[in-house]
């Protein structure tokens, strides 16, 4: 009787679990720089040649494998990180699993070279479809180089899938920049067909990798700032919201210098702008958490992209109370410059002009937020479009060191402000001392201070006014309630009635009193007195929707339909307001958390300088 249940050959399972692990050539370098960078290198240099697909290599000068090790190496969950199950708790390497390796060479040709401090010379070994095809001794220095030639050329079905050369380049430049981004420390540099696409310069500083990788009109948008919570530590780079992005490309999240991909962490970023950005447009932010690795589980997928949170609810809110505080401390309103075409300015002399926070008459805000700049001068040059450029002189960011109480302070910084532009128009602004000279089109007031001049668009402004007002009622638990002369009867389902009888407590914060009629129906006794009978029915519907899956979001919604409410009730464009009524508009502007934009994230208020305005008449 033949046996229906067989056990693989090697080569067999390792191309099953290449396709796991290597799914793309930008798989391959991911593998071969994260072994890298465990390695301990500071250098690292990636080449490929037509997408990866023939020819890719990694040449780091780590530590070097041990002669003795080597063949070792390519065997499956073969390992230096781990020796028993419980090194899985605290786990701080990037790869452990002893697969990338074995897995790689099964469906490619390789060449390794590698040698290690304590050996005179080094080692040469050539791989076949995981087969050794020859070893010599040759002279080397410490580290080692990876060649890839020929990814999948015995396995002509993947192959087969595999997108062009510019999309496969593509996904490897996102691999790269991403390592890069979190491994500041190490320079990396990237070339694709002889032409050098980026490279870095491993002083350990974030914006100068933004630089050079992303470039400097992002890093001129980028704010800095450090928060501390327990074990948890926050280094956050976040862009202005008037700097986003169509797409989520430029969100990355990096656990103890692991890249990660996180629907939790964008959550929170998402939430923290949320009606500071237009309606299908994100943010852009590099986040670095460092927390103890007991905290965090990384073995849950097979690239370890994906992780796991101890407690997921405390790190959201601290991180989304966090970017959203950084982001209210700032200046968002945009400045409109008249200047069709951008005059060549030499880059050694680019400064960047930071706009401090407005003054909004947050004392205790005030006290508890420390902003300082920094002048980085630090000079190395930057390889960009295959060009170096020299003396340098990399954008200066604004930053802030912030620590909640529960953590320890930080040690002082020196402030320098050499390079600040001492003439900015925008130090000190308060809303309120905006002189307003008149309305336009019956739509945007028209004001002037300190040499500048501003536009404030009053049917945003007031949209936001009332937006604030109505949000602070519900988080405050003082929304006022209207009585039903007639109680409303709600049919549900089982699964809405157990989620209705779950969270009496948090509908009676949104005004609604409701107890249970029996047969999975509940009585609606009261409504919020803002929304009315008809419009509470529904709304409470929606509510109940949501409670099913996840009660936390219904805030979100919540928000979302005051936000549609403010609009009904707010000041319309082409009204005509008397100058009294500018004025205290302005007056309450100047009180909100947020008076910048919108709730549906359009600007609230653009300025001109004086400069701007008269380059346009040829006075300067």
């Amino acid at each position: 009787m033949n046996n229906r249940i067989l056990k693989l050959d090697p080569l067999t399972a390792n191309k099953i679990a290449a396709g796991e692990v290597v799914d793309r050539p930008a798989s391959v370098v991911k593998e071969l720089v994260e072994n890298a960078i465990d390695a301990k290198s500071t250098s690292i240099v990636v080449e490929i040649r037509e997408g990866g697909k023939t020819f890719i290599r990694v040449t780091d000068n780590g530590s070097g494998i041990d002669e003795a090790d080597i063949t070792l190496a390519f065997e499956r969950h073969a390992t230096s990180k781990l020796r028993n199950i419980d090194d899985l708790n605290t786990i701080l390497s990037l790869g452990f699993r002893g697969e990338a390796l074995a897995s790689i060479s099964s469906v490619s040709q390789i060449e390794l070279i590698t040698k290690t401090d304590s050996q005179d010379s080094g080692t040469a070994l050539e791989l076949h479809s995981g087969r050794i095809i020859s070893s010599n001794r040759i002279g080397t220095t410490r580290g080692t180089t990876f060649i890839i030639k020929n990814l999948f050329y015995n396995t002509p079905a993947r192959l087969k899938f595999m997108k062009s050369d510019s999309t496969e380049t593509a996904y490897i430049n996102d691999v790269v920049s991403r390592l890069a981004m979190a491994h500041p420390n190490i320079a990396i540099r990237f070339i694709n067909n002889n032409n050098i696409v980026f490279s870095t310069s491993g002083n350990g500083n974030v914006i100068h990798n933004i630089v050079s990788i992303y470039g400097k009109e992002l890093a001129k948008n980028i704010y800095h700032f450090e928060k501390n919570h327990e074990k948890i530590v926050l280094h956050a780079f976040v862009a202005k919201p008037s700097f986003h992005r169509g797409n989520r490309q430029l969100q990355s999240f990096f656990i103890n210098g692991r890249y990660i991909k996180s629907l939790l962490l964008q959550s929170c970023v998402e939430e923290a702008y949320r009606t500071l950005l237009p309606i299908n447009k994100y943010p852009i932010c590099f986040l670095y958490l460092t927390m103890p690795p007991e905290l965090v589980d990384v073995n849950i997928h097979p690239t370890k992209l994906e992780i796991k949170f101890s407690n997921e609810e405390i790190l959201k809110s601290f991180i989304t109370r966090c970017i959203k505080e950084a982001l209210y401390r700032q200046n968002l309103i945009p400045e409109v410059s008249l200047q069709t075409t951008k005059p060549k300015e030499k880059l050694s002399n680019m400064v960047i002009e930071v706009l401090p926070s407005v003054n909004r008459n947050h004392p205790e805000r005030e006290k508890k937020y420390e902003p300082r700049l920094e002048d980085m001068k630090d000079k190395f040059p930057i390889v960009t479009n295959n060009k170096v450029e020299q003396n340098h002189i990399i954008p200066m960011v604004h930053e802030e060191q912030v620590v909640f109480k529960t953590s320890v302070p930080p040690t002082p910084v020196v402030t320098t402000n050499d390079n600040i532009n001492q003439n900015s128009l925008f130090n000190d602004i308060n809303i309120s001392q905006i002189r307003i000279i008149g309305q336009l089109f019956h739509t945007y007031l028209v004001g002037e201070y300190n040499e500048a001049l501003y536009l404030i668009d009053q049917h945003a402004a007031h949209e936001r006014v009332i937006f604030e007002w109505m949000l602070n009622k519900f988080r405050s638990r003082s929304v006022m309630i209207q009585h039903l002369l007639v109680p409303t009867v709600v049919e549900l389902t089982f699964a809405e009635w157990s989620a209705v009888m779950d969270n009496i407590d948090l509908l009676i914060q949104f005004g609604f009193e409701v107890e249970d009629f029996g047969q999975h129906t509940v009585l609606i006794r009261s409504v919020p007195m803002i929304l009315g009978e008809p419009e509470a029915k529904g709304f409470f519907q929606e509510i109940v929707d949501h409670l099913i899956n996840d009660h936390t979001a219904v805030t979100d919604y919540k928000i979302d339909k005051l936000i549609a409410m403010a609009c009904k009730e707010a000041i319309k464009a082409k009204d005509k307001l008397d100058v009294t009524e500018m004025n205290e508009l302005l007056k309450r502007l100047e009180t909100l958390e947020n008076p910048y934009t919108c709730p549906h994230g359009r600007p609230i208020i653009i300025s001109m300088t004086k400069y701007e305005i008269e380059k346009k008449f040829k006075r300067v």
